[in-house]
């Protein structure tokens, strides 16, 4: 898992008060980028910032940007979840995750219901299955 670097969280933050919530194109975004670096920068650092999640493409050259918590938790899942099944079988619980194509599933075998009411405030983040 690759972080973001201190420059595409900073244009990312920027992009994000000029143009709040809604749309723009690749030339208004380096025009305003262009402020603190140069357009070549400016143009990798959408193009990163594209593929990391943080803005979508709506159209030509036009994209929008995304909120931060959503595109952290995609990026911070896999870690998530390998965290958690680390976690649980050291601590003796039977677990094994599934290789799932757009989610992998941590799957848990006797667990109780405390257990149940922690993960069940994760559902968003991490997907399991109790047996």
């Amino acid at each position: 898992m690759v972080w973001f670097t201190k420059r595409e969280i900073a244009y990312y933050i920027i992009l994000r008060h000029v143009f709040r919530d809604g749309t723009f194109n690749l030339g208004e975004a380096i025009t305003v980028l262009s402020l603190f670096g140069s357009k070549r920068t400016a143009r990798k650092v959408i193009k990163l910032l594209l593929s990391r999640g943080l803005i979508e493409k709506v159209g030509d050259l036009v994209y929008r940007i995304k909120d931060l918590e959503p595109a952290l938790a995609n990026n911070l899942r896999n870690y998530i979840i390998q965290r958690m099944y680390r976690r649980l079988r050291s601590v003796g619980l039977d677990v094994s995750l599934k290789d799932e194509i757009i989610k992998p599933k941590v799957v848990i075998r006797n667990c109780n219901d405390n257990l149940k009411t922690v993960l069940s405030s994760l559902d968003k983040v991490v997907e399991f299955e109790c047996l």
